[in-house]
């Protein structure tokens, strides 16, 4: 039977960079109601590999129809993975969503590392392959020129889903400082596209705040799914962004927001540590107010996966070793992270080790990489995490032991959504 006494049943586009879902919300209850998941599938059918922009599009839409069959839908925010965008032209793609872990504006590296904007103005590291999205745009200008040629409008991974639902374009600042190059966190502006030999016809929609209401759903989605025309589709924002939101509302300050998953990312609140050294995996974004937040992150379940692929089923039970014995390197890249033995430097062989100590070092690894990461952004007071990690008990354990404030944890989703239900309860 369809509930349709709701008072603020918010419907969550949660698109990661290996699943998306689509989440129906209590933002008065704080609970969830529904949730429908998909996988988030490359194609190289293209140009490069990109995102499955279509088969996204499908799953949003079937998710939507049975949501309406059974729930009042109130609203809805779009939340997604970082490093992302689409590249527009007469409000169609003009080219494929790329993959940002693709290769290929690696080509560039030389040329791009000349004329990139400095850590100092963006708070931006160089990082590999696609996840700057200066280095996405530079490079997709050089190699698709015809097509970069036709680009009228850049809007970033959550508002161009918000666009598809509302048809109305805009960008957001959560999203537009997060490692991309193209913010300056100084000057409180976008970079001129300019400095990547960009025309000036390409633009940015205007800037709005995650809760600002776009417009209405679209009349012939509506129709599709089901939902009344009137429900409101909000500007959206960066998923790890979105987990700050209740604790920067709620949480005396300084405190730490540790999310995890594909990437680990921590963040520093309250933090005085705005000036960071540009080393490996440290950053200074905005939050979804504009201010400044210094953060760690690196590909913390990425390497974890690619690590125990190399395991060995096959290996004599009691072997032993200790994290104390062993280094992370490369921990910025999850293709090329490696354990080292510190006295040998030499990597570690997996066949000497079963399966459950395999799994034991792992997480401890990551766990101090985590933690060494939080003294570089100087992050202290309470930690509040969320995400697969928190039910990894090595991983949580080892930073239990070394943290000298309060941990507590959520659910999955529940960071994301109370950080969407305190945006839209304020309407900020």
């Amino acid at each position: 039977m369809k509930t349709k006494n709701s008072r603020n049943n918010i419907a969550v586009l949660d698109i990661g960079k290996t699943h998306a879902k689509v989440i129906l919300f209590d933002a008065i209850e704080l609970k969830e109601l529904a949730v429908f998941q998909s996988n988030n599938n490359i194609l190289e059918d293209s140009l490069y590999p990109h995102f499955d922009v279509e088969s996204l599009k499908a799953f949003i839409i079937r998710s939507l129809s049975e949501l309406s069959k059974k729930f009042s839908v109130d609203s809805i925010f779009t939340s997604t993975h970082g490093a992302c965008m689409a590249l527009m032209s007469k409000g169609k793609l003009a080219l494929p969503v790329l993959d940002y872990e693709f290769q290929g504006p690696n080509q560039i590296k030389q040329e791009y590392d000349e004329i990139r904007p400095s850590f100092s103005q963006t708070g931006t590291p160089r990082m590999d392959a696609g996840l700057n999205l200066g280095a996405q745009l530079y490079w997709q200008n050089k190699f698709f020129s015809d097509d970069f040629a036709k680009v009228d409008q850049i809007l970033f991974w959550p508002q161009f889903w918000s666009y598809w639902l509302s048809g109305i374009a805009a960008s957001e600042i959560s999203y537009a400082s997060s490692h991309s190059d193209l913010w300056d966190i100084r000057q409180e502006k976008f970079i001129d596209l300019n400095t990547y030999g960009i025309d000036t016809n390409v633009k940015y929609p205007p800037l709005r705040s995650a809760a600002t209401i776009l417009g209405p759903l679209r009349k012939d989605l509506a129709h599709e799914t089901g939902l009344p025309k009137n429900v409101p589709v909000y500007c959206g924002a960066h998923d790890s962004s979105l987990a700050l939101v209740s604790a920067s509302l709620n949480q005396p300050l300084p405190c730490t927001i540790l999310s995890t998953g594909t990437w680990v990312t921590l963040f520093a609140l309250g933090s005085n540590q705005t000036d960071i050294p540009e080393q490996p995996g440290l950053m200074i974004s905005c939050d979804c107010f504009g201010n400044l937040v210094p953060n760690f992150r690196f590909p913390a379940g990425k390497i974890y996966e690619n690590l125990m692929q190399k395991q060995n089923k096959n290996v004599v039970e009691g072997s032993t070793i200790e994290a104390s014995d062993v280094s992370l390197i490369n921990f910025e890249n999850a293709e090329k992270a490696q354990l080292i033995y510190k006295r040998s430097n030499l990597e570690i062989n997996f066949q000497d080790i079963n399966t459950l100590e395999q799994e034991r070092v792992i997480s401890q690894i990551l766990a101090n990489q985590t933690l060494i990461g939080s003294e570089m952004i100087g992050a202290e007071g309470p930690m509040i995490c969320s995400g697969p990690f928190v039910n990894n008990q090595v991983y949580l354990n080892t930073i239990k032991q070394n943290w000298s404030s309060n941990i507590f944890c959520e659910d999955d989703h529940l960071g994301l959504c109370k950080g969407i239900a305190s945006l839209v309860k304020n309407k900020i």
